[in-house]
């Protein structure tokens, strides 16, 4: 379970995340969406950890800001911008597997349907591989890590369309219990991988509900999502 408890965040003048309170249960896949500068981002970095804030988030009863070595721990992430690592993809994996206590071979059988050889790019180093080739080896690390909870950002974003079928897919089949979050500007990610929307507006949440309602009440308004779905 996330329990995200009256989050407030501010740079400098600008108020990123205003008193925003939220709950996301076991199973559920939920989509954070929004217009540029709406809070969605800062409230997936909040819930890793990443970004200071008033309020308090917990990840299965543990505070995030407290003890994130614990809270972590069921936590998988694949984020939007890549790291620039400089160690052969080889290394990456194996360190990346050891700290999972993941075996390299579900890496391979994650990263295979995603149109990526391990063996192939082994050699190169991590940041000389292209934008798509680095986001499905992020994408096969979180996936084989089956963790309870995965963490998406825009995690499509650089992936042809055979990628994301098969990224689709294997985030369905994710278990019963396992809890998605997705930031994401795309409306095939959002009817694909969730089945709750949140949109986020001004720091706050504007609308939380099912797919269907969501992006039905935005369709008949003038929400500024409507330039970011479309």
């Amino acid at each position: 379970m996330i329990d995200v408890c009256h989050v407030s965040k501010s740079f400098g003048v600008v108020k990123a995340l205003d008193d925003v309170c939220l709950r996301i249960e076991p199973g559920q896949r939920v989509g954070f969406v929004g217009a540029n500068g709406s809070g969605k981002t800062t409230l997936l970095r909040a819930m890793l950890g990443l970004v200071r804030v008033e309020g308090q988030v917990n990840l299965g009863g543990i505070d995030v800001a407290r003890q994130p070595e614990l809270a972590l721990r069921a936590v998988a992430y694949i984020p939007q911008v890549a790291p620039p690592i400089e160690a052969p993809v080889r290394e990456v994996v194996r360190a990346i597997a050891a700290l999972r206590g993941v075996d390299e071979t579900a890496v391979r059988t994650r990263a295979r349907p995603l149109g990526l050889d391990l063996d192939a790019v082994g050699p190169t180093r991590f940041r000389d591989l292209s934008g798509g080739m680095r986001q499905k080896l992020l994408a096969a690390l979180a996936l084989a890590a089956e963790a309870q909870i995965l963490v998406c950002d825009e995690p499509t974003a650089n992936l042809d369309r055979n990628a994301r079928g098969a990224f689709f897919e294997q985030v369905a089949d994710r278990g019963k219990s396992a809890i998605t979050v997705l930031c994401s500007h795309r409306v095939e990610e959002i009817e694909q991988l969730v089945d709750r929307v949140v949109e986020m507006d001004a720091g706050g949440i504007a609308r939380d509900g099912t797919v269907r309602e969501v992006l039905r009440d935005i369709s008949g308004s003038e929400s500024p999502l409507l330039r970011v779905v479309r």
